[in-house]
């Protein structure tokens, strides 16, 4: 199937309006043409028939003399004008004599044809001369006016000839100077025309342009400048808001991508704790199972071996259990975090709490603990979630510092955010292993952690907890030995 040609827009509009436009100059014309010719023809038709119509006028009142003296008027005032070749005949009806006449010499009429008619015979003019001295042609196509008139008693006759004469073709030839002014004129236009098509249809080609760019999805000019009109502003509007969607569209694109990204980094990052339970799961119930196939396929064993292997069993069953509570604890702070209920709390009294918890059930061990914390620090927070959370540290300092001394206390504060310190002076821990002491189940060193009943979650639930409050947590080597836990709290702001 062969495809039509497709005109350009500008085209579509500018070759219609042309085609109407010149249609309607040369019908103008035209009827101008035609209109004018018949115009002048009456115009000279007209005043010949007021010379015949005053002659007879003058006869009619019987005042021969005056008759006489309008004809030499006729002979002398119409040289060299538009009637200078007109003839008229008056003819004495009753002898047929001519009695008068004006112009070159008619012969007499046929009396036998009715007023209007005539007819005339080459060879009866043969001397008969135009104005300019050429010989007139009295055939019946080249006669321009012709007329016989009687006077109302009958008895004058006025026979008036006008031959078609170069002096009488003159003011009957078109003037084209009006054709002339309205070609220029349609000329004039049709530049204005082209010009404002132009115009008009840049915006349109303009347009074209960007959307198959847009459909394409290929880039565009973003400097192109549109015609300061109301075309051009809707065109600029319409690419602004392009402009916006797809900046709109790329924002969400990247913002998909981003939450793409955590998706995936969080499915990652269940599946490697997934992987990390399994494995720190297995050790205890390992051993758990170890014991008691032991002793189920030792039926005699004596007490004092059984109360060992019962001991061990009920240890690594604590451990399980406290990792399974620390798995729900992080869990529950990663999918439920936004809705932990927080409230006004002094966190003075979180501090005094937990340190007599902690002294009262020797949960510091060896360890001297100490505080130093102002009253009425308000803060927003969860009272049990950051009880765990001082739990945790003095746990961990008591497990794994060696020192002698753990404490907490406030070390700056502003309209936001208050900062503490948790501190010990044991022995820190080496540079490389800062960064990942907050991730799940590292250990620092792994066989002596097992031993001492670690689950490897209790640093990854004080950070998930202090974020979940929307706080900040880090951690360094103290100067003087030992580590610090510098961590933020959100003021309570009434």
């Amino acid at each position: 199937m062969v495809s039509k040609k497709r005109y350009s827009y500008r085209n579509r509009l500018f070759i219609p309006m042309f085609t109407v436009l010149w249609l309607s100059v040369i019908a103008l014309c035209t009827f101008h043409y035609f209109r004018s010719q018949e115009y002048r023809k009456n115009v000279l038709k007209s005043n010949i028939d007021l010379i015949t119509q005053n002659i007879l006028t003058i006869y009619d009142d019987g005042d021969i003399n005056r008759a006489e003296k309008f004809l030499e008027f006729i002979d002398s005032y119409y040289i060299n004008t538009d009637y200078d070749d007109v003839s008229i005949a008056i003819y004495d009806v009753a002898t047929g004599e001519q009695i008068g006449h004006a112009g070159f010499p008619l012969p007499p009429p046929d009396r036998s044809l009715s007023g209007n008619s005539g007819v005339f015979k080459a060879t009866d003019f043969k001397t008969s001369i135009d104005s300019e001295g050429n010989p007139i042609d009295f055939s019946r196509d080249k006669v321009f006016y012709y007329r016989i008139d009687t006077t109302a008693d009958g008895r004058i006759l006025v026979q008036t000839v006008m031959p078609f004469t170069s002096a009488i073709k003159a003011p009957l030839t078109y003037s084209f100077a009006y054709t002339a002014v309205i070609i220029i004129a349609a000329i004039v236009i049709t530049i204005f025309m082209w010009v404002f098509i132009s115009h008009l249809s840049k915006n349109i080609v303009l347009l074209r342009d960007f959307v198959t760019s847009a459909v394409n999805d290929e880039g565009f000019n973003k400097d192109v400048e549109f015609p300061s009109d109301e075309l051009g502003d809707i065109s600029r509007q319409i690419i602004e808001f392009y402009q916006t969607r797809s900046r709109a569209l790329e924002a969400i694109e990247r913002e998909h991508r981003i939450a793409l990204k955590a998706t995936e980094d969080k499915s990652k990052m269940k599946r490697q704790m997934s992987d990390n339970i399994n494995h720190e799961l297995k050790t205890p119930i390992g051993i758990i199972k170890g014991y008691v196939d032991t002793m189920i396929e030792n039926p005699d064993m004596d007490e004092q071996t059984k109360h060992h292997f019962l001991t061990k069993t009920s240890q690594q069953v604590t451990r399980l259990t406290e990792m399974l509570n620390d798995i729900s604890t992080i869990t529950r702070l990663e999918e439920a975090g936004s809705s932990i209920p927080v409230e006004k709390i002094d966190f003075h009294d979180v501090v005094f709490t937990t340190a007599n918890d902690v002294v009262e059930s020797g949960l510091n061990g060896t360890m001297e603990l100490e505080y130093d914390i102002p009253f009425d620090s308000y803060i927003k927070g969860n009272f049990n979630l950051l009880a765990e959370v001082l739990t945790n540290l003095t746990k961990n300092a008591v497990a794994y510092s060696g020192g002698s001394l753990m404490g907490i206390k406030m070390i700056a504060k502003n309209k936001h955010f208050y900062t503490f310190s948790f501190y010990d002076n044991g022995k820190g821990i080496d540079p490389e292993h800062l960064p990942h002491i907050f991730d799940r189940f590292y250990r620092v060193d792994s066989g002596r952690s097992r031993k001492k009943g670690g689950t490897g979650l209790g640093l990854p639930i004080v950070k998930n907890t202090i974020i979940t409050l929307g706080g900040t947590i880090s951690v360094r080597n103290r100067k003087g030995g030992g580590l610090e836990f510098i961590f933020t709290l959100p003021v309570w702001n009434d």
